[in-house]
């Protein structure tokens, strides 16, 4: 009988939980509208916009899809993944930081990689792949553009798509061809809470941040792509939606800044850049 009553109760908080996220999001939408017919039209042509750019000594990738694409808002529970598997981390020495929710790791023995990039990407792989090793680290993908040579950073993966936030990545130190430590961060299986939606497109991402003076002058746009970043938390729940992801460097200093883009709106999400050190 209070097995029953507290299933009933459980489905209830959960109903409640979904509405609440349900009725933020709506408010979300009717916030920050986008017509999404309309969004890659423009009184200036593309060839224009890309002329004025190139004036601005501001250099594109050749080819930037104009087609809209598609995504969900997904939520996450915000809870302790993590420290339940410290037992089980036989192969290195590690500890669960509840302040920060992270796992601090160092490798038992000496673990060495190759000084050959794509052996040593390998060797990394299958050392994080290896649940003595990382937890969940299968469900983690190497980011060549937030990696340098001595932290090769891995992003959580989703049955949606990658996700960019330092609450979901896995950091791998090296040194002197040596595994030195790792750090890593786990947000749980990402499900969607509302149903797929389109989005703007890459070029409509590109032209809202030339606009809004978020590509500067004598810069480079490397990489651009389709991702979710972190929107807001909610009853216990962290909000996440697809964002345009840019790269962009700097011609001078050679700095690498990745932006963050609304994928639903063409708005600058806040706390949006951070250098990328090569």
């Amino acid at each position: 009988m209070y097995k029953r009553q507290d299933y009933k109760r459980i489905e209830w908080l959960f109903f409640i939980v979904f509405l609440l996220i349900d009725i933020y999001l709506g408010i979300e939408i009717l916030r920050s509208p986008v017509n999404l017919s309309n969004a890659d039209t423009s009184s200036r042509s593309v060839t224009s916009i890309r002329s004025e750019m190139k004036s601005d000594n501001i250099d594109l990738p050749n080819k930037i899809s104009s087609t809209p694409s598609s995504g969900y808002y997904l939520a996450t529970k915000n809870k302790d993944f993590i420290s339940g598997k410290v037992s089980t981390l036989t192969n290195v020495d590690a500890s669960y930081s509840k302040a920060d929710n992270a796992l601090y790791a160092t490798p038992k023995v000496t673990t060495l990689i190759s000084k050959k990039p794509d052996e040593a990407l390998k060797q990394l792989n299958k050392f994080k792949n290896d649940s003595k090793n990382v937890p969940y680290g299968k469900e983690f993908k190497y980011e060549p553009d937030m990696s340098s040579d001595d932290n090769y950073v891995f992003v959580q993966t989703s049955d949606f798509g990658e996700i960019y936030a330092n609450s979901a990545q896995l950091t791998i130190a090296v040194k002197d061809n040596q595994i030195i430590n790792y750090t890593e961060t786990y947000m749980g299986k990402a499900s969607p809470v509302r149903e797929l939606q389109s989005t703007i497109s890459a070029w409509r991402a590109i032209r809202a941040m030339y606009t809004n003076r978020e590509l500067t002058n004598n810069s480079r746009v490397t990489r651009i792509k389709l991702g979710y970043s972190k929107l807001t938390e909610v009853r216990g729940s962290t909000i996440l939606l697809p964002t345009w992801l840019v790269w962009v460097e700097n011609k001078t200093t050679k700095n690498i800044t990745l932006k963050r883009v609304n994928a639903y709106t063409a708005q600058m999400l806040q706390s949006s850049t951070y250098n990328v050190e090569k």
